[in-house]
């Protein structure tokens, strides 16, 4: 058989976007030339890799998604045949001043910078995290060189680097009756007592989805940070609404939570990297780019995704 990068290059986009429209924005490219390669590769293999969904994207089927496991293996490895050959005698090092969005810092994060280290040795780097303002602020005031936040949040008068699409999902108490289920919706949750994330805008965000469907949600608990949300779940007293999880596995003091997607068309966020317009990226955050890049497309951050 024989495929060429580019086109596994926009099957893995797809995949990864759950959209061909999106995967066509992200890389630039033509919705067209994305469902061109699909079509090419599902042809080789002989099988379908996507289910497509009429106004909801695609779908990985079982067989695709072993043979999504199996591209992005290839594509890290060719990513990082290409670093080294462009790496040879020519050491990357220097300083990167990273803002990251609080409630996703300690998800994205260690992910992120174990890679960078892994890769780049002599560089250093210099993590900020803070609310949307503020990290907005420390890009365009020139504090920190690049942003890691969600799509939507972000200025639209700004360059933005999708890495992935953030589909909001709920996380009940394991007990909870609703638990045993494939998925949720949001009318089945609007009268279940609700812990909110004490965040502008992500409070702005969640009362968003259910104003889309002209729900009004029981809040009964705010909480500071995600850890504090998670543990008030997992110990029974309330659901949650995120957009990521850990990538890790949490163990609670009081019980547990488990995750179910939304069901129907929701606000989904793309999470990402952001930085000023005018500012041009130099070797060293263009470095952490494309670690963060080729992280995406090696599926890295495919745990912390909560697919409908």
């Amino acid at each position: 058989m024989h495929y060429t990068i580019k086109h596994l290059r926009y099957t893995e986009a797809a995949a990864r976007h759950g959209s061909i429209t999106a995967a066509a924005e992200a890389l630039a490219v033509s919705p067209s030339s994305i469902a061109a390669a699909i079509d090419g590769i599902e042809a080789q293999l002989g099988q379908p890799v996507f289910v497509r969904q009429p106004s909801r994207g695609v779908a990985a089927t079982r067989y695709g998604r072993q043979f999504l496991d199996e591209l992005r293996a290839l594509l890290a490895a060719q990513s990082r045949f290409d670093r080294r050959i462009g790496e040879i005698d020519r050491g990357v090092d220097g300083t990167v001043r990273i803002a990251c969005f609080t409630p996703m810092a300690p998800i994205m994060l260690p992910t992120i910078l174990t890679e960078v280290r892994n890769r780049h040795p002599n560089l250093v780097t210099h993590v900020f995290e803070g609310s949307v303002t503020e990290i907005i602020t420390a890009v365009e005031d020139g504090s920190a060189d690049l942003a890691i936040g969600y799509s939507d949040l972000m200025p639209t008068n700004g360059p933005f680097i999708p890495l992935f699409t953030a589909y909001p999902h709920a996380a009940l108490p394991r007990a909870h009756p609703l638990a045993s289920g494939d998925y949720v919706t949001l009318e089945q949750l609007a009268a279940e007592p609700l812990v909110v994330l004490d965040h502008e805008h992500s409070r702005k965000y969640l009362m968003g989805l259910f104003a889309a469907r002209d729900l009004r949600p029981n809040v009964v608990y705010s909480a500071r940070t995600t850890d504090t949300m998670r543990s008030l779940i997992a110990a029974g007293l309330a659901y949650g609404v995120f957009n990521i999880r850990p990538i890790v596995k949490q163990n609670y003091g009081t019980g547990d939570l488990v995750r179910l997607p939304l069901a129907g068309d929701h606000d989904s966020p793309r999470a990402g990297i952001f930085h000023r317009d005018d500012a041009r990226l130099g070797s060293v955050a263009s470095a952490v780019v494309a670690a963060c890049r080729e992280q995406a497309a090696a599926g890295a951050f495919e745990p912390a995704i909560v697919r409908p």
